[in-house]
């Protein structure tokens, strides 16, 4: 699936889900551009070392890319919806073309599962209810680790610059308003800012071509 396709499902998904997103125009051009962003980040990287392309397949995570908000239209509460999203691939990729064996669909699917803080949202006991749909879930497989996951976080926090998103995500999530519903974010983005800036500082150095490869081995590849 390229970019035209994961826009064609997602315009589906939302004439299926018409009420669950605030502003869809937006929405679709966030996932265009994170998908876009995927692509070009990899191909940087993939210039300074070109024999990562055995295990960075831009197509990929690019695809990776810009299904990562797939699960927000899937409910109107938005808390998890990089698990939901990357549920409903797993089980529906095959089906609507996104890759043509269930082990790819399975990497691309985890490539995005565990983007932005849901490691820090899920870890906290106020969203324990909400948390029980994807239960037993392995805590690990929440922390972007290999650097297929690292560039899809990457790109989707790269949309703008990651210092102001991240002083925007404080300044709304700590309204009153913001707070009813979605509580746990403010307190996953401070937890989370730190791991945030630094995948933001090792994707750089991997595209400029300051990382040996031990270093880069260190992390690995899915």
């Amino acid at each position: 699936m390229n970019c035209d396709g994961v826009l064609n499902l997602t315009k589906r998904l939302i004439d299926f889900y018409p009420d669950n997103l605030i502003d869809p125009t937006n929405y679709l051009a966030h996932l265009s551009d994170t998908y876009k962003i995927a692509s070009e980040t990899t191909n940087r990287a993939l210039i300074k070392y070109p024999k990562l392309n055995r295990w960075l397949i831009t197509e990929q995570i690019a695809l990776a890319g810009g299904l990562h908000d797939i699960g927000r239209v899937l409910r109107k509460n938005q808390l998890f919806h990089e698990l939901r999203g990357a549920k409903y691939i797993e089980d529906n990729g095959l089906e609507i073309g996104v890759a043509d064996s269930i082990v790819n669909i399975y990497r691309i699917a985890q490539m995005f599962r565990s983007h932005y803080v849901v490691a820090e949202q899920f870890a906290d006991e106020e969203n324990a209810q909400e948390r029980a749909e994807f239960e037993p879930l392995d805590s690990g497989l929440l922390i972007p680790r290999t650097w297929q996951e690292q560039i899809v976080t990457y790109s989707e926090v790269n949309n703008t610059s990651l210092d102001e998103k991240i002083r925007d995500m404080k300044k709304r999530y700590l309204t009153p308003e913001y707070n009813k519903t979605d509580p746990s974010l403010y307190r996953a983005i401070v937890k989370g800012e730190k791991r945030l800036q630094e995948i933001n500082k090792r994707i750089q150095r991997l595209t400029q071509g300051k990382l040996s490869e031990e270093e880069i081995m260190r992390y690995g590849f899915l």
